[in-house]
C-alpha cells in the first residue's frame, strides 16, 4: 500500500511507459520467463521496493485516505438497510474509516510475512501517525460522525497487529511522531 519514497518514472512517451501496473506486471514475468537470469536482479529489486517506506509519506496517505472518505458513502450506509434493519450513523462511519485503514494494516502484514520488519515497523508508525493528524476532525465528516474515539483505537490497534507479527515500534517514535498522544505505547 505505501509507495517508496522516490519512486522511477517510466516516459509516458513509450508503449512500456503508458502500460497498466498489471500489464507492467506481465511484462516482468515475460522478461524472466525469457531471461531467467533475471530474476535474481527482479528479486533484488522487489526486496529494496518492499523495504524502503517514509513515516511521512504512509502518514500522508492514510490522512488522505481519511479525509478523503465522502459523505456520500455514509449517507448509503447509514439508514434504513432494506431487509437489514437500520445501521445507525456512527456504525457506518465506523466502518468506512476502518476500510479506508484495512489497506495499511495489510500493507504491514505483507512487509511483516516477508521478513521486511523495519519496513513494517515504519509502516506501524505512519499509520499511527496518520491517525493522530485527523484525531480532531472538522465537524460534519465521516470522521467526525465515527466519534472521537476511533483515531485512538485505530491506532492501538495498528500497534498491536504490529507487536502479535513481531514488529517492534522504534523506541522514542511516540515522541518524534505523536508527542501529544500518550498511552498509545
Amino acid at each position: 500500500m505505501a509507495r517508496p519514497s522516490a519512486p522511477r518514472q517510466l516516459n509516458k512517451q513509450t508503449v512500456l511507459g503508458s502500460l497498466s501496473p498489471g500489464e507492467r506486471g506481465q511484462v516482468l514475468d515475460a522478461l524472466i520467463a525469457e531471461r531467467p537470469e533475471l530474476a535474481v536482479e527482479a528479486e533484488r529489486l522487489a526486496a529494496e521496493l518492499v523495504s524502503s517506506v517514509s513515516v511521512n509519506d504512509v502518514a500522508a496517505q492514510v490522512e488522505h485516505a481519511l479525509r478523503g472518505i465522502p459523505l456520500d458513502a455514509l449517507g448509503a450506509r447509514a439508514g434504513r438497510v432494506r431487509g437489514g434493519g437500520y445501521v445507525h450513523e456512527v456504525d457506518a462511519a465506523w466502518e468506512l474509516v476502518e476500510e479506508a485503514v484495512e489497506p495499511f494494516r495489510a500493507d504491514l502484514e505483507r512487509r511483516a510475512s516477508l521478513g521486511s520488519v523495519d519496513a513494517a515497523a515504519t509502516l506501524a508508525v505512519g499509520i499511527v501517525a496518520g491517525l493522530c493528524r485527523v484525531r480532531e476532525p472538522q465537524m460534519g465528516t465521516v470522521l467526525a460522525y465515527a466519534g472521537e474515539d476511533i483515531s485512538s483505537e485505530l491506532a492501538s490497534g495498528a500497534l498491536e497487529l504490529a507487536a502479535r507479527l513481531g514488529v517492534e515500534v522504534p523506541p522514542g517514535a511516540d515522541d518524534e511522531h505523536w508527542p501529544d498522544w500518550t498511552g498509545l505505547l
